[in-house]
């Protein structure tokens, strides 16, 4: 019933359609960590504060969970849904979507890791580290199972979870040889 021309059409505004709402859904799930309180209530914490979350109760209950579990590592979230978002729009590596986003587990278990190893500040008000709960489990796992002794261990694993962190972020956000070297050519001559 539809001409090609037509259908394909149809099919390139849908994908930039997906990719504008997965970019909104970037914005807010930024908005939600950005403003996310420890004080809030949420499904594991019960307060009669007003809720400080830009999103309300709502903004309130996702970022609890989120920032239980993973930490500083939810920003991963966010970079995924913009980058894709963006890349969907602007067709640039869409079609490396799907084969990528399986990925994406693991590159969000790496920052959560590599969160983990970092010292948080004096304002870090959690039982837990940066890494949130997950973050802290996998390195205290891979500490007590290190050979070496935990101070080295724990640079060491700090080191290696940035890098890894670098290099499959880099795969999941669909970079390809030559957006990377563009990048590196861009950075360098600026």
């Amino acid at each position: 019933l539809i001409d090609s021309s037509v259908q394909e059409t149809l099919e390139r505004r849908s994908v930039e359609l997906l990719g504008i709402a997965m970019v909104i859904i970037g914005v807010l799930a930024a908005l939600i960590i950005y403003s996310y309180s420890p004080s809030d209530p949420g499904p594991f914490s019960a307060s009669d504060a007003p809720v400080q979350n830009i999103l309300g109760v709502t903004g309130a209950t996702l970022a609890s969970p989120i920032f239980l579990i993973l930490g500083w590592g939810s920003w991963s979230l966010v970079a995924l849904f913009v980058v894709w978002g963006v890349r969907l729009a602007l067709h640039k590596g869409s079609e490396r979507a799907t084969s990528r986003a399986i990925f994406a587990p693991v590159g969000i278990a790496l920052v959560s890791v590599y969160a983990a190893t970092l010292v948080p500040g004096a304002e870090w008000t959690h039982s837990f580290g940066l890494g949130g709960l997950f973050g802290d489990t996998v390195v205290g796992f891979l500490l007590t199972a290190a050979p070496v002794n935990a101070k080295i261990a724990i640079v060491l694993l700090s080191i290696l979870a940035a890098l890894l962190m670098m290099i499959v972020g880099a795969f999941v956000l669909g970079f390809d040889k030559e957006e990377l070297r563009t990048i590196a050519r861009f950075l360098y001559v600026s």
